[in-house]
């Protein structure tokens, strides 16, 4: 009897001390996943300005689509809380930056490194489920000068 109430005190506290590991394990899972997305949105859109020709009207720009896929909360990633491009959600748009937060960790904003700038017609554009999801990049030419137009297109 002593020793089933060890073995369960011992098992008790191996979790308890493994618990702080497996959640830092699934965050930076989950921030690696994103990190990846943020790198093929930057990419997407440096080609598309470095490629194309910019034209007056969204409809005939050249588009690049480009695939964001969030984890759901599970033991092997942390689901995140959004992720927002252009902005912070509910904030003003038009900036060359990607915000998130994973569950309820503060929001992390990674600059995009894009050679002209960016405008987000609706303003931020934010996923909160999980699943992909999917952003469309335009380079259009604005007030006589290229600008990369994001918004949200239908899943890939």
């Amino acid at each position: 009897m002593i020793r089933l109430v060890i073995a369960a005190v011992l098992t008790l506290a191996t979790v308890a001390a493994a618990t702080p590991a497996v959640d830092h394990a699934r965050a930076t899972r989950t921030d690696t996943m994103i990190q990846g997305t943020v790198d093929r949105l930057e990419r997407a859109g440096a080609r598309l300005a470095a490629g194309s020709d910019a034209i007056p009207t969204r409809r005939r720009a050249a588009v690049r689509r480009v695939s964001v896929r969030l984890p759901s909360g599970s033991l092997t990633a942390a689901g995140p809380a959004f992720l927002a491009v252009g902005g912070r959600p509910g904030g003003p748009g038009n900036r060359s930056v990607v915000a998130y937060a994973l569950e309820s960790s503060p929001t992390r904003r990674r600059t995009l490194s894009f050679p002209v700038p960016i405008r987000t017609p609706d303003g931020p554009v934010v996923f909160r489920d999980d699943g992909r999801h999917s952003v469309s990049i335009a380079l259009v030419a604005e007030a006589g000068r290229p600008t990369l137009v994001v918004s949200r297109s239908e899943s890939p």
